[in-house]
């Protein structure tokens, strides 16, 4: 049988007991939850934002201080800040599509 290093160490975490009682463990998963982003229910159960909705955070932040923000030069700046984090975004999305 060809096993994955992959399967190799999810079987030794399961035979560790690396595994055992972890929140939500053997309740089915909820799919209103479930998004484009396979690993988004895996972040929001453990806390953690992945790096799509991280950035997206940071881009709608950005915006924010975008919109009160007059002075041009300031305004500038933001700008350039939002074109780099959407840059940033798109390049995650692209390589997640690659290796997906």
């Amino acid at each position: 049988m060809f096993e994955t290093m992959l399967d190799r160490a999810f079987k030794r975490a399961l035979d560790d007991g690396v595994l055992d009682n972890l929140p939500g463990q053997g309740k089915p998963l909820d799919p209103s939850k479930l998004t484009a982003d396979p690993f988004a229910h895996v972040f929001s159960e453990s806390g953690v934002m992945s790096p799509f909705a991280q950035l997206q955070g940071e881009i709608d932040d950005a915006r924010t201080r975008l919109a009160g923000a007059t002075d041009p030069t300031q305004r500038r700046d933001i700008q350039a800040e939002i074109s780099t984090l959407e840059t940033r975004k798109a390049i995650e999305m692209e390589t997640f599509n690659r290796y997906k």
